[in-house]
């Protein structure tokens, strides 16, 4: 008999916690107030408009919800499963008994996706509900189910593998977004490239739940052929990366024998580096000594400097300037805009919660540096760290607009590639740019201060980057014209608030003195009880 001792425990015990049960119903209010929000726009209440909203446009906006939730699921459940446990040395503890590497990995990854499970199961009801409106059939409903379950399936074991791989979590999750974008932008960005080949397209799940909820009928049904040839590549690349994570768990949580060929060298280039940096900033160490973020620095200057190059080279040898390259190049954008954001979160909750954890910051109480200049010091380095990344980001599409001002300068005349001084050019790039600095400022402050008040990694980085940036963006999307100055409102609240509780309980939080008020009364109700 195939039996899983560690799956069956772990669902055990999280089919019965309280965060699990609370979590159906979060979900399910949130599904049925927003389907109930949309509804209500569409349906022109107070206004002379005719009808209400369809039931195909209304599955679609909350099949593309739950596609995000489904996508980003494996994020903020699995690639934390194994590195925490490496950290805490706890993992190798299991392969003392006569467990094996897949009743680890199913049962971690059982236990941390009930949730994510639970939240599609709570959003089924809101999305059949465009059933009993019309104009969706039984088939989309059932396509689309089935392609969201695959898409979960495979964050979550994309999650897993790179948590079976990699030592810490920032990496396990940096690894884990960048695939899951990777899969998700390029084949977008090869259809409006003018891309005609399917395969290729169908690589991407956004394309591919696209066309599982497009109505099919009549002539058109044969084509649902390509159907279950996805869904079943997908479960083979989700049982591959399972695979290969229970292989790689038993030897990976072992610690290796570092060897130097010349160490003496190497401790001597150590101490000239820490040398270097302590004598500028004291606190700059904490920042400039993890290697994997340096690494990461020159990896995104390569990709902005690339693609920069090839869509400068490509539309100048094309000798115009068409909206595919303006989609293509602000894809691109994006996408570096994004890995810079989830650098700095990382970056920052590292280093504080790093500097807490071995005890580095309780040290510094007791020296003659004030907790003022540790958070002066700390913002200085870090803004030393990242300045040439952020240059490159702002300084990319500048240079663009003035070389294709240079090729091309009728256009100036025809008004086609600059708007100019006017409210509409003001709304497409000053609003985004101020966005982007409220949200490096807010990503900033925000990570020290969850880093500071959080037991893991994980929990600071996600309560970051999911409060000050993807909840915000998502809003910002589905308000429509008032989602950048919504965006704005947030970005000032994640500034203002982690700053000012950063001035007044930093030296609270580090000591321990700050949850001790709680912590008394929650002693003195026990001994009442008692």
């Amino acid at each position: 008999m195939f039996n899983l001792p560690i799956v069956q425990r772990e669902l055990l015990i999280a089919s019965k916690g309280l965060g699990s049960w609370l979590w159906r119903w979060i979900v399910a209010i949130i599904a049925v107030f927003f389907g109930g929000y949309w509804i209500l726009i569409a349906s022109g209440v107070g206004q002379n408009v005719p009808g209400g909203m369809q039931g195909d446009i209304f599955f679609a906006i909350m099949t593309w919800c739950c596609f995000v939730y489904c996508l980003l699921a494996g994020l903020w459940t699995t690639t934390d499963t194994l590195t925490r446990e490496k950290t805490d040395g706890t993992l190798g503890l299991l392969f003392l008994t006569d467990l094996r590497g897949y009743d680890v990995v199913l049962g971690k990854m059982f236990s941390g996706s009930l949730r994510s499970f639970y939240g599609v199961l709570a959003v089924l009801p809101v999305l059949a509900l465009p059933l009993l409106m019309g104009g969706v059939t039984n088939a989309q409903f059932w396509r689309t189910v089935f392609a969201l379950l695959n898409i979960l399936f495979f964050s979550l074991s994309c999650g897993m593998f790179f948590s079976a791989i990699c030592r810490r979590t920032g990496q396990s999750i940096f690894c884990t977004l960048l695939l899951l974008a990777s899969i998700t932008l390029a084949p977008l960005i090869y259809s409006w490239m003018g891309g005609v080949n399917e395969t290729i397209s169908l690589l991407s799940p956004a394309f591919a739940i696209n066309r599982a909820y497009v109505p099919l009928i009549g002539p058109a049904l044969p084509a649902v052929g390509w159907y279950p040839i996805w869904i079943s590549c997908g479960l083979i690349a989700s049982i591959c990366f399972l695979v290969l994570a229970s292989w790689i768990v038993p030897k990976s949580w072992q610690d290796r024998e570092v060897k130097f060929r010349k160490k003496n060298s190497l401790v001597t280039n150590v101490n000239s580096r820490r040398s270097l940096y302590l004598d500028s900033n004291p606190v700059s160490w904490l920042v400039n000594r993890n290697t994997s973020m340096h690494q990461s620095r020159k990896f995104l200057l390569l990709y902005i400097a690339v693609a920069w190059l090839v869509i400068t080279v490509y539309s100048s040898l094309d000798n115009t300037v068409e909206l595919p390259f303006i989609v293509t190049g602000m894809s691109l954008l994006w996408l570096g805009a994004l890995w810079f954001r989830i650098d700095l979160t990382r970056h920052t909750v590292f280093s504080i919660f790093e500097a807490k954890e071995c005890g580095a910051l309780e040290q510094i109480l007791v020296t003659p540096m004030d907790e003022r200049q540790f958070r002066r010091g700390h913002f200085l380095a870090m803004a030393s760290f990242w300045l040439w990344p952020l240059i490159s980001l702002i300084m990319a599409p500048v240079l663009f607009v003035f070389i294709q001002v240079l090729i091309h300068p009728e256009k100036l005349d025809e008004g086609g590639l600059i708007f100019g001084v006017t409210l509409l050019g003001l709304m497409a790039f000053g609003l985004p740019v101020l966005s982007f600095f409220l949200d490096i400022f807010a990503l900033y402050f925000s990570g020290c201060w969850f880093a500071l008040r959080n037991s893991s990694f994980g929990k600071a980085f996600w309560k970051t980057f999911g409060f000050v940036y993807l909840l915000p963006t998502i809003g910002s999307i589905f308000l429509c014209f008032i989602g950048q100055f919504a965006w704005l409102i947030t970005g000032t609240i994640f500034i203002v608030w982690p700053l000012t509780s950063l001035q007044g309980n930093f030296r609270r939080v580090v000591s321990g003195e700050y949850s001790l008020p709680n912590m008394r009364k929650n002693v003195s109700s026990d001994i009442a009880e008692k």
